[in-house]
């Protein structure tokens, strides 16, 4: 294996000091380079030191590995000088050689004119600074169990499983070799397999080893990956979720095991976490090279979570015995981003068609289930079957009618264009008061996308995945408080408990009947987060509504969805398509009418006909004004009054009199106008002046008669006001188009009312009575 190598591991060597000497001048590496032209290389450079830093030779060295394919002009000559260095780890297991033509390069300069381009491996060439080409031997030993060969190419390496007959060999601090438990034969992954080679996010790596564990709530895999700049880093497998890791140096203490508890704050270094799952893993075994010494067979406590921004994640392992943690951080990996070329997966269809027989009734279990699957149920009694990899145990069982799932098991379910399997059930219920609110839960699965979770309650639908932002609600929230996840805002909706009835199928975790997950719900239209704590494990979940359209999309044609009922947390409101053909119209009218209006109002032309000011016993017996002359037919005659009134009203009957002494038109108005203080200061209501419309129909000379009494408070007599008159002839009535746009309004705002009773719809279940207005943000 070509390459330098920093060992990341607490038991490993930080890294062996590589020195050179010439003329007197130590040199030591400070970078890496490339020389050869055709071959990928992995070098180093030697620089000389500044003065001062002599010392700095003795303190090791810390380079990384470049490799890249440099092209020369000649490929047939390259003048160069080799050199041949060996430098040791402190566990004098491995060593660092310049080889040419197979052999060792003796320890003096070796001028070569031609190197041939297949026979080369590394060389040095004299520069200023020095360029040198290392090779990192490959070492073979023998277990101590069984006595086959092994290979290890790490130098980081502490730990291997024979691959005969897997027994664990490490290296103790005497470099010797130590046999401990045999690994379980750990079934394959259809993932990653030891010895292939891919790509996470265009770093190339190598699978070294592997270690499963095994908790309360199932097992996860960790896969140890020589990066290609040497390092070694951890990728964890839990439940279809991918997190590359490396170790973490902890320069402060972390918090004892036994003092954590999901959702506790925690420090490490210069990074705040929250903690998600507590537990103890045991380990089951392991294959190819580990970087560090696990005992199988031993229980390890650990706690896993996340940065309070969803910006990394880590983890917490504490030694069995001394209670030491050792800490990892890392980040959650979209399952495309970490995979190994195709033709280096391991097939699992070996462990898929394994006979799983239900240990409490003794029938083979038929289900289809994946590598993932933790725990199947038995279609004959109900049990619930934890595939332990050592043994099939029972660890629930369900009871009486199976739940009316909407979706069986195997049923196709395509969503945003990727094609899902329902591999497993899940039945809910929620008692409050004496109401039983259920639900249902499907879990999806799709080989290269993972696990989606698609939630029923009420004939609505929700799809989520796992969600790693920390969520802070408050310790008594209310409905529609604000609460922040990163930089968006959601609102609480509600909290409450569940409980786990019925599970059926195969599932990626160990999900027992009767177990209680306590819930709390934020919302944003059509997303949602939910908060889930199930004993010590902390989980969240972002997900976002599903329509019904794209849930009819979703599933086959057989499947019969049920009726929705109610508005749903996270349902959004969709506006109906007549609703927005209504609107649409109210706007229209309304900018239509109120652009007729203004033209009208600018057409006004109207005149003065007739000015009267009458006393107050004028209008009580009754009086009648002088002429006024109508030039024009349909003429629109505009009436406006004024009386001086205060704390007081007038109430007045008009009559239009014609030439004949006939009244052919009457109307009736009013002014009325009251003031004062009260606790909350001045008040008033009413008006002084009051306007009356009519039209006149045929020209000629008319008189207007005025009769009216007054009163002041409430029953109080007149105040005898006197009260001013003007007639305009010719006026535009404003009438015409004031109906029309408020009409036009109402139609516009129907969307809006809509809208409203909708948001009221959702909050209604979760709303005290007396703030049931239905406001809200979406």
């Amino acid at each position: 294996m070509v390459g330098v190598y920093r060992m990341l591991n607490r038991r490993a060597h930080s890294g062996a000091a590589l020195v050179w000497t010439r003329n007197g001048i130590k040199y030591f590496c400070t970078k890496s380079a490339s020389l050869l032209s055709g071959y990928e290389t992995v070098s180093i450079c030697l620089h000389a030191p500044q003065p001062g830093l002599e010392k700095s030779n003795s303190t090791g060295f810390s380079c990384t590995r470049a490799i890249e394919r440099a092209r020369s002009k000649s490929d047939s000559h390259l003048m160069a000088s080799v050199i041949s260095l060996i430098l040791s780890t402190d566990q004098n297991f491995f060593s660092f050689e310049i080889r040419w033509n197979e052999r060792c390069i003796p320890a003096e300069y070796v001028s070569s004119p031609h190197l041939s381009r297949r026979r080369v491996t590394f060389c040095f060439e004299f520069r200023a600074p020095f360029v040198v080409s290392l090779n990192i031997m490959e070492r073979q030993f023998q277990c101590p169990s069984c006595g086959a060969g092994n290979v290890v190419t790490n130098p980081g390496v502490l730990m291997k499983i024979c691959n005969y007959c897997k027994t664990a060999i490490y290296w103790d601090k005497e470099s010797a070799l130590r046999a401990g438990r045999k690994s379980m034969d750990l079934p394959p992954s259809p993932r990653f397999r030891v010895g292939a080679t891919g790509k996470i996010k265009d770093r190339a790596f190598t699978v070294l080893g592997r270690l499963s564990y095994a908790h309360e709530q199932g097992t996860w895999n960790e896969w140890f990956v020589e990066m290609q700049d040497g390092t070694i880093q951890w990728l964890s497998e839990d439940e279809g979720e991918i997190f590359l890791e490396t170790p973490l140096e902890l320069t402060s203490p972390a918090p004892p095991f036994d003092k954590l508890e999901a959702g506790m704050t925690v420090t490490l270094n210069d990074r705040v976490g929250v903690i998600e799952e507590l537990g103890e893993a045991k380990c089951l075994g392991g294959e190819g090279q580990i970087p560090f010494v696990a005992e199988i067979g031993e229980t390890y406590p650990y706690a896993d979570g996340s940065g309070e921004d969803g910006g990394f994640v880590f983890g917490l392992e504490y030694d069995a015995e001394s209670g030491e943690p050792r800490a990892f951080v890392g980040s959650a990996l979209l399952l495309k981003d970490a995979a190994v070329k195709a033709h280096m997966r391991e097939e699992p269809a070996a462990r898929a068609a394994e006979a799983i027989r239900c240990v409490s009734c003794g029938k083979p279990y038929e289900g289809r289930r994946v590598d993932t699957t933790k725990m199947v149920v038995c279609e004959a009694c109900g049990s619930a079957l934890s595939l332990d990899p050592a043994e099939t145990v029972v660890v629930g069982r369900n009871e009486g009618k199976a739940p009316p799932f909407t979706l069986a098991i195997g049923t196709p379910v395509t969503l945003e264009k990727i094609p899902y399997e329902v591999m497993g059930r899940l039945y809910y219920v929620q008692r409050e008061e004496s109401k039983e609110y259920r639900s249902f839960e499907y879990v999806l699965f799709h080989p290269e996308k993972g696990y989606l979770w698609l939630s029923e309650e009420d004939g609505h639908f929700t799809a989520s995945q796992p969600f790693h932002v920390n969520v802070r609600i408050p310790a008594s929230p209310r409905p529609k408080e604000k609460v922040r996840v990163g930089q968006e805002v959601f609102q609480f909706y509600e909290e409450g408990s569940l409980t786990l009835r019925w599970v059926d199928g195969a599932i990626p975790w160990t999900a027992k009947v009767g177990e209680q997950t306590r819930y709390a719900t934020i919302i944003k239209p059509p997303e949602y987060v939910d908060r889930e704590v199930t004993g010590k494990e902390r989980e969240l979940f972002r997900g976002r509504y599903v329509s019904r359209e794209e849930m009819e999309a979703a599933v086959p044609g057989a499947v019969r969805l049920p009726r929705t009922g109610g508005v749903y947390m996270c349902q959004p409101y969709v506006t109906p398509t007549w609703l927005k053909g209504m609107a649409f119209i109210g706007v229209l009218f309304f900018v239509l009418n109120l652009a007729l209006l203004f033209y009208a109002m600018s057409q006004d032309k109207s005149a003065v006909v007739l000015r009267e000011q009458i006393t107050a016993d004028e209008y009580t017996r009754e009086r009648l004004s002088n002429p006024f002359e109508v030039k024009q037919p349909l003429t629109i005659m505009r009436l406006k009054g004024h009386a001086p009134v205060k704390n007081s009203w007038l109430s007045l009957d008009f009559g239009i009199v014609n030439a004949q002494d006939e009244v052919i038109d009457e109307f009736w108005n009013e002014a009325s106008f009251y003031e004062g203080r009260d606790d909350e200061g001045y008040w008033s209501e009413g008006g002084r002046g009051f306007t009356s419309y009519f039209k006149m129909d045929t020209p000629g000379a008319y008189r207007l008669l005025v009769h009216g009494k007054g009163g002041s408070d409430l029953s109080g007599p007149s105040r005898n006001e006197p009260l001013s008159l003007t007639l305009e002839a010719g006026a535009t009535m404003p009438y015409y188009f004031t109906l029309p746009i408020v009409l036009a309004v109402m139609v516009a705002l129907l969307e809006a009312l809509a809208r409203q009773l909708f948001n009221f719809r959702r909050w209604r279940p979760v709303m005290p009575s007396s703030d049931d207005n239905g406001d809200d943000d979406d």
